[in-house]
């Protein structure tokens, strides 16, 4: 609590000087912090920290020429409590405050050359006013309260209602009541006696279950994932009700799950939360309890109750730009071939640079913080969204450690998915310029202390909006300093190619035309990963992930159906609104239609099993998108990230999957088949690629195999660690006769055809009528009863997969 003096004045310390503010304030003898000048240059004092008696404030900006710390008893209206005058040490602006601690509210306001400081100036005044931006990118706006980069809780949302946060005509509009205040906290949270143990395993290289070549990674919505009341958790879409639901992933075989990101956006941030505003404080919104001071905690428990239960955290992180909004009104459409070339009719957004948000870096130090045109005036954009970050400029590169550090030493995250990361390896302010990760935050990132120490899972998206990424994918780093620390990568060849051999009629094995390896695609994309010695586990082999059709959709559709559904309404109702996307997406899905008749729907899930086998066989990280598991649609929608797409139809419907046969049946599948995998990592996750390369052999149908055909065979002969296996692939349109390798007793424990799961009410000779058999249990696995095979060949149906185990 504060400690007060005669007419409430607040006692405070500035590290040279007296405080100044603009209303009355007694001076009083201050009491020294224990920080000095070189302490801070260090940088290690970032954002708010509680010293002594007091709590000490610092703040990067190079371009500024004042900032003023303002704290507010009330948050929520625009007369600050006190506010305090910082003072720069070169590109530092610090101030020390006694008497004030925990739970404090406050933001800070900054002048600089586009708006300098004027004695006639007061919150909601244009005194001082120059321009909005000028050359240089300056952004500066006092009437505009700005959140601490390294604040770690923030109090609510932005309040529009109260005041715009965007310069250009609304730049006297006043934010000092309707900006979000950082809050000085410090966590409570009390870990349970098992966390001790978690975290001592995850530091050790040889955690039986997590080893690198081990993991099977789920990707969710940490909203989403129980947002829907059929979820019959306590807090449906929030951290605690990811917690309360930790044993479904247990209980599935999930050993490490990927949350979609999990910083504070602002209210236009998107569904999916690709906008941050703050790479330290958890999403309130997702909180149970909205107290900002208990936010930290309740993230702490989801950890705690994941780690019970076996499975790694990794969060999704975008420090390539942030959420700080502008250009944002109504699209244009324009019939005008200088605004797109080649084009008739296309949309855009039509917003003068003058005008854009300012919640907190922007306001600070814009062309610090973000990469910036020649002109000063407008942003990179290589991400696709603009707000483009410099990733490599000392603030930036500074905050990106020290979050990463935050979320792994007090959060215990065990892995992070970097967006879009071939922004983090552009050093010069040149567009589209890659440098070599060695001279780069990607090489600084998978050399830190604490990254390799706690074995942190470090993972690219390998690709960015600016239409040059193909020379990144596999081009991320390893560790220079002799740890086996590695970047991870999404794998994008072993989408395309398994998503074209499954649903493409044509497409063979090694195809002239498709340029991809099949073989190579199978056994973890050597070409991409080991030329800096990288393991197979670098590559995460996914079929499905947010950003695309769900697998079910995948099966489901020919075209992206992004206009007015149930996943875009705004488009229903508004589609010239800036949220109407229905040209976004992906146009090239490799997708597919397989009918909506019983043979039909029979044919989706039979493709789909073939994916979920596929992604178990192979060599690299399985990667499947949460909810594929029971086939969750998004009705035809490949990119469901609008504000108004965070309804019902793209939560997970607990109720709706655990009603139907057709999807617990495919559950089951994903569970055994997972489980499959788990009990024969010695096989299908090889730790090297000496032991990819000798683990198997190619085999054919009937001899050699024949790489400009749709029908392989792997033979895993003589395997340490455990039986031998043979896997049969075929995705010709025919059944295949597979020769099977002689002296062995072979059983079937996966076969994806779709017999098992035949189900027609207008045919009593469906499997389920003819046989009896139970229709809530998945009859193309025989994990807990292998079926022995009898005869040297075994006939694989169609586009089907089939997986034997040597009886031992």
């Amino acid at each position: 609590m504060r400690r007060l003096v005669p007419s409430f004045a607040l006692l405070a310390l500035v590290l040279t000087g007296c405080p100044t503010d603009y209303t009355q304030l007694y001076n009083t003898e201050p009491m020294a912090p224990s920080l000095s000048e070189d302490d801070l240059q260090t940088m290690d004092w970032m954002g708010p920290y509680v010293i002594d008696e007091g709590v000490n404030f610092c703040v990067y900006s190079a371009a500024a020429t004042r900032i003023d710390l303002v704290l507010f008893d009330d948050p929520n209206v625009g007369q600050a409590t006190q506010q305090f005058e910082m003072v720069q040490f070169g590109d530092l602006w610090n101030l020390y405050v006694e008497g004030v601690g925990l739970g404090q509210h406050f933001g800070y306001v900054a002048w600089g050359p586009n708006w300098p400081v004027h004695e006639d100036w007061f919150p909601g005044s244009i005194h001082g006013f120059v321009a909005d931006v000028d050359e240089d990118g300056n952004r500066f706006n006092p009437n505009k309260l700005l959140m601490d980069p390294y604040g770690k809780a923030v109090h609510r949302d932005h309040d529009w209602l109260a005041g715009s946060a965007a310069s250009g005509p609304g730049r006297t509009q006043s934010t000092w009541a309707a900006g979000a205040k950082s809050v000085v906290v410090e966590s409570t949270y009390q870990w349970s006696d098992s966390e001790a143990t978690w975290r001592e395993n995850r530091r050790s290289d040889d955690f039986a279950g997590h080893r690198p070549n081990e993991l099977i990674v789920y990707e969710v919505h940490p909203k989403g994932f129980t947002a829907d009341p059929s979820s019959a958790v306590d807090h449906p879409g929030t951290f605690r009700g990811v917690g309360e639901k930790a044993a479904y992933f247990a209980d599935l075989g999930i050993n490490a799950v990927e949350f979609l990101p999990v910083h504070e956006k602002p209210l236009d941030g998107g569904y999916w939360g690709y906008n941050n505003l703050s790479f330290f404080a958890p999403e309130i919104s997702y909180a149970a309890d909205p107290d900002p001071r208990e936010v930290i905690d309740e993230f702490k428990w989801m950890v705690d109750q994941l780690h019970g239960q076996g499975v790694e955290v990794w969060i999704d992180v975008v420090y390539n730009h942030t959420g700080e909004g502008g250009l944002w009104r109504e699209r244009i459409y324009q019939d005008d071939f200088s605004v797109h070339p080649g084009t008739d009719t296309e949309s855009y957004n039509y917003d003068p640079h003058e005008t854009a948000g300012l919640f907190s870096f922007r306001g600070l130090d814009n062309a610090s913080w973000y990469a910036l045109e020649e002109t000063g005036l407008t942003y990179w954009n290589n991400t696709g969204v603009g707000n483009q970050t410099r990733p490599n400029h000392t603030p930036m590169h500074r905050l990106t450690m020290d979050s990463l550090r935050f979320y792994v030493e007090e959060m215990h995250v065990d892995g992070f998915r970097f967006d879009l990361a071939p922004i983090l390896g552009e050093v010069d302010l040149d567009y589209n310029n890659w440098d070599d990760p060695a001279n780069t935050i990607l090489q600084d990132i998978i050399d830190a202390d604490f990254i390799q120490e706690n074995n942190v899972r470090i993972v690219a998206e390998p690709w960015s909006a600016g239409g040059w990424y193909n020379p990144v994918i596999g081009a991320f780093p390893a560790a220079s300093n002799g740890d086996d620390a590695h970047w991870g990568e999404w794998n994008a060849r072993f989408r395309d190619w398994w998503r074209s051999f499954v649903n493409e009629d044509q497409w063979a094995l090694n195809w002239a035309e498709a340029t991809i390896d099949g073989g190579g695609v199978l056994t973890g994309s050597h070409d991409l990963y080991a030329w800096n010695e990288r393991p197979p586990a670098a590559s995460q082999n996914f079929v499905t992930v947010h950003d695309g059709f769900t697998m079910f959709d995948l099966m489901s559709y020919w075209e992206k159906q992004n206009g007015c559904g149930p996943l875009n309404p705004i488009c229903c109702d508004d589609p010239t609104s800036s949220w109407c996307e229905s040209d976004s997406g992906e146009e090239h899905n490799r997708s597919r239609d397989w009918g909506s008749h019983p043979e039909g729907e029979a044919l989706k899930r039979q493709m789909m099993r073939n994916l979920f086998a596929a992604m178990m066989i192979s060599h690299g990280t399985p990667l499947l998108l949460g909810g594929d598991e029971w086939m969750r649609t998004q009705h035809g929608n490949n990119n469901a990230y609008s504000t108004l797409a965070d309804n019902e139809f793209n939560w997970f419907q607990w109720g709706s999957w655990q009603a139907s046969d057709e999807k617990t049946r495919m559950h089951d599948f994903v569970r055994d088949v997972i489980r499959v995998r788990r009990e024969h990592f010695y096989a299908f996750a090889p730790a090297t690629w000496e032991q990819s390369a000798s683990s198997f052999q190619w085999w054919g149908p009937s001899g050699d195999p024949d790489w400009t055909s749709r029908a392989i065979a792997q033979f895993y002969e003589a395997p340490e660690g455990g039986p031998e296996l043979f896997v049969m692939i075929n995705m010709e349109r025919f059944p295949v006769d597979f020769t099977l390798p002689s002296g062995r007793t072979w059983q079937k424990l996966i076969d994806t055809q779709r017999w098992w799961d035949f189900d027609d009410p207008d045919n009593d000779q469906d499997f389920f009528d003819s046989t009896g058999a139970d229709t809530r249990v998945s009859h193309n696995s025989y994990v807990d009863a292998p079926e022995v095979i009898t005869g040297a060949t075994y006939n694989v149906a169609d586009s089907s997969i089939v997986i034997l185990e040597a009886a031992q």
